[in-house]
């Protein structure tokens, strides 16, 4: 997506409720990142520690299991964000807990181990924040809010256009408060 639409449907977003960040590829973290700090979203590479450092972004999101996260957290230092995938694998969030991530993001639509959802599981147990990491429009969260989650990853499609944006952002918002 060119990094001109990403910002206009950022803004739209923006104005139609709260947005606390912002996973975008290396590709166009560099054009993106102060303006979408400016509207004071955090922005997060899906990308390496030197990826964040060279485009001032404020983190980073990797998978659990791809690389030696100790060593991705030492990298970023404290200043820096570090997020991990863990998908619906409770022992790789664990592990990714353990090496110093500052949230996990899980497939909420993932198998339930013995009838409890993942981020029902993780918000009982631990204070490490959790993304419900599966996009999730208005319609999924009677399912979803009663687990908890930290933060809710909206439907892909609000990027298509700025109107788009508002409209998801401004229908989970008007959920969220009901």
């Amino acid at each position: 997506m060119p990094a001109a639409r990403l910002l206009d449907c950022l803004k739209a977003a923006c104005g139609a409720g709260d947005v606390a960040s912002l996973l975008v590829p290396v590709a166009v973290a560099g054009e993106i990142t102060p303006a979408a700090q400016q509207l004071g979203v955090a922005v997060i590479v899906a990308g390496e520690p030197r990826d964040a450092a060279r485009c001032g972004a404020d983190g980073i999101q990797l998978d659990a299991g791809s690389e030696d996260l100790a060593a991705a957290r030492q990298a970023l230092g404290k200043e820096r964000i570090l997020g991990v995938f863990a998908g619906s694998s409770r022992h790789l969030a664990m592990e990714a807990a353990e090496a110093g991530a500052d949230y996990i993001a899980f497939d909420q639509t993932g198998p339930a181990l013995g009838g409890e959802p993942i981020v029902a599981w993780w918000q009982a147990l631990t204070e490490v924040p959790c993304v419900a990491f599966t996009p999730a429009g208005p319609d999924e969260l009677d399912t979803l809010l009663p687990q908890r989650p930290d933060f809710i990853r909206p439907p892909d499609a609000m990027w298509q256009s700025a109107e788009d944006a508002r409209r998801m952002v401004a229908a989970l918002s008007q959920r969220l408060g009901s």
